[in-house]
């Protein structure tokens, strides 16, 4: 084989690397791919947690862990998942802020939107103490290992300040990536919306596979609630703060 036949297959080795990698990066999935499996994976922790039951009934709260994994992780993340929404994402499903006439609109529409995001974060409540009573019952009944810790509620004012404003930006972080970025990347691969609802909220509840499979089944659950009232309310702020606020009372009841 002579010099200009080796370059021409050496020339096209590379320009079949090219398009390949071209269509990886430019592919719809590809940023959610490299989010999910930089912040959110890893955070699945140990998987046997779904088949072992835990050696520590409560959790100590420690806010300089919260601290920590905010300015670690959750900020960072919620950064990059800001930037692919807003700079690579075409037609983004949101609801656009109206303008309002009066001040008695304003106020009108904040305490409408409060009161929505109460119900909704009554609703995520609602899973969750399902979730909890089915666990309880069959441990009882069937002998299953006990899987989710319960977490020591913060004490103190900065404690109490440090996990609610976490909890905010934690919140914004999950709903920003799977029931927006995620979700809507999977429709632009031409996936139907309910395929889209139930794969990203499957993977929102791997996600959770640290708190065993009790905590999965009620992430799963709410994935999908929290999936429908976006796609209802095209609202990021609603399903954030009521995310939130749901985190905020768990955290707040007693053990």
């Amino acid at each position: 084989m002579n010099a200009p036949s080796v370059l021409f297959y050496v020339k096209l080795i590379q320009l079949t690397v090219y398009k390949f990698l071209s269509g990886v990066f430019r592919h719809p999935l590809f940023a959610p791919f490299v989010i999910y499996t930089l912040f959110f994976f890893p955070d699945s922790g140990s998987v046997q947690n779904l088949f072992t039951s835990v050696s520590e009934s409560v959790l100590p709260f420690s806010a300089l862990d919260e601290l920590f994994q905010m300015f670690v992780f959750y900020i960072p993340a919620l950064a990059l998942v800001f930037y692919f929404l807003f700079q690579y994402t075409p037609d983004l499903p949101l609801k656009k802020s109206r303008r309002f006439t009066s001040y008695t609109d304003i106020f009108v529409s904040r305490l409408k939107f409060t009161a929505c995001t109460v119900i909704c974060s009554f609703g995520l409540l609602l899973i969750g103490g399902s979730t909890i009573i089915a666990e309880n019952f069959l441990t009882k009944t069937w002998n299953f290992p006990h899987f989710v810790p319960a977490v020591e509620a913060p004490d103190g004012i900065f404690a109490v300040s440090v996990m609610a404003v976490t909890c905010v930006i934690a919140a914004y972080l999950e709903e920003s990536f799977f029931r927006v970025l995620l979700y809507s990347r999977l429709l632009m691969t031409g996936l139907q919306r309910l395929p889209a609802i139930l794969t990203s909220s499957l993977l929102f509840a791997i996600c959770h596979a640290w708190q065993g499979f009790w905590g999965m089944s009620g992430a799963f659950l709410s994935g999908i609630f929290l999936a429908f009232l976006f796609e209802q309310r095209k609202s990021l702020n609603l399903i954030a703060l009521s995310h939130a606020l749901y985190n905020i009372v768990v955290y707040l009841l007693p053990c």
